[in-house]
Order: C-alpha cells, then sequence, then structure tokens
C-alpha cells in the first residue's frame, strides 16, 4: 500500500476509489520550421479539435456544476478564440520559424506571467485560463491526450498536483 501525503481539499473523512489525475509529459522541442503556413495550418487544425474539446468537457461538467462553476469553460473558449492569442502565435511561427507548441508555449508563458503580475483578481484569474487552454492546445498539438477528470463515472477521490 502506498502512503501519500497531501493537503486536503475539503474537511471530512471520505472513503473511495483513489482517481491518480497524471499529466503527460509535454515538453516542447525548439524546433523550426520552413513551411510556416503548414505550421500555421496546424495550430489552426489542432485549435479546432480544443474548441470540439472544451465544448464536450463543459456539457459533461455542467450535469454536476452550477452555472457559475461551469462558467469557466466559457471563459477557456473565449481565450482559445482570442483573435490576439492567435495572431501573436502565428506572428512568432512566421517571424521565427518556430514550431506550433513552441512558438505557443513562448506567447502562453509571457501572457501568464503578465496577467499573474498584476494586482488584480480578475486578471490572476484569467492567467489561469491562459495556462489551461494552452496546456490543452499544446497536448494537442504534441499528440498527447490530457486526463477528463468529468469523465469518471464513479465515485473517487482524485489525487492531483494541481486541479
Amino acid at each position: 500500500m502506498t502512503n501519500i501525503k497531501g493537503i486536503g481539499a475539503s474537511s471530512g473523512i471520505a472513503l473511495a476509489k483513489a482517481y491518480k489525475l497524471e499529466m503527460p509529459d509535454l515538453t516542447v522541442s525548439r524546433d523550426t520550421v520552413e513551411d510556416t503556413e503548414a505550421e500555421i495550418k496546424k495550430l489552426n487544425e489542432h485549435k479546432a479539435a480544443v474548441e470540439k474539446e472544451i465544448n464536450k468537457i463543459k456539457e459533461r461538467a455542467s450535469k454536476n456544476l452550477s452555472a457559475e462553476e461551469a462558467a469557466v469553460f466559457d471563459a477557456h473558449l473565449m481565450m482559445l478564440n482570442d483573435p490576439e492569442f492567435a495572431s501573436q502565435i502565428e506572428g512568432k511561427i512566421k517571424d521565427e520559424k518556430l514550431n506550433a507548441a513552441a512558438a505557443l508555449e513562448d506567447v502562453a508563458t509571457m501572457m501568464i506571467n503578465m496577467f499573474s503580475s498584476m494586482d488584480d483578481a480578475y486578471f490572476k484569474e484569467r492567467a489561469a485560463d491562459i495556462k489551461d487552454v494552452s496546456t490543452r492546445w499544446k497536448a494537442h498539438l504534441l499528440g498527447k491526450k490530457l486526463p477528463d477528470p468529468t469523465a469518471i463515472e464513479e465515485e473517487v477521490i482524485i489525487i492531483a498536483n494541481d486541479l
């Protein structure tokens, strides 16, 4: 039996199967590309797949969450479809000939750092949204599958580094 220590998310005692939420390795290579238009097409194809995925997760989550709690997925969709976010990523691909995953990671990191450093709680929350959306998009670009806690159909105790 493994002894796991952590910080409880809620008070009390719970007994259930453990569900270990593990993230795949999303290490990005810094390879450059010659065909920047093909890389931008790849970026946009995966963006469309991410949008579908977020909508599916939102639909499943809305069955168990309040409208206010499920609204986080609306924020994710707005961030994903923010033209400024996409144009900065495309600019990195064109100007620096970066692959799509590396360009996405660079722009997301810059925006996360910018929003995280602000004093306003609203903007700090947007940093978390950018992190969530860019992680999902990057996973798609790298051909990795992220765990989906909304697909769990039984009572479990989730063990994770970050929810």
